[in-house]
């Protein structure tokens, strides 16, 4: 079974871009499935939000 934890939305100045903070419990967990710097999509999934490797086009 995955890590779990506490992460929180930043916001960074007057743009509408919100940053999604990671714990280190979850991305130094093995089963972490991105690199850093890896592009993802993310998407709204009822009333949480998916986050998966970017497909290719």
């Amino acid at each position: 079974m995955s890590l779990k934890g506490v992460g929180k939305i930043i916001v960074q100045g007057p743009a509408r871009t919100r940053f999604l903070s990671i714990p280190a419990t979850v991305a130094g967990d093995s089963a972490f499935p991105f690199v850093d710097g890896e592009e993802v999509t993310v998407q709204i999934d009822g009333d949480g939000i998916r986050v998966c490797r970017r497909e290719e086009e």
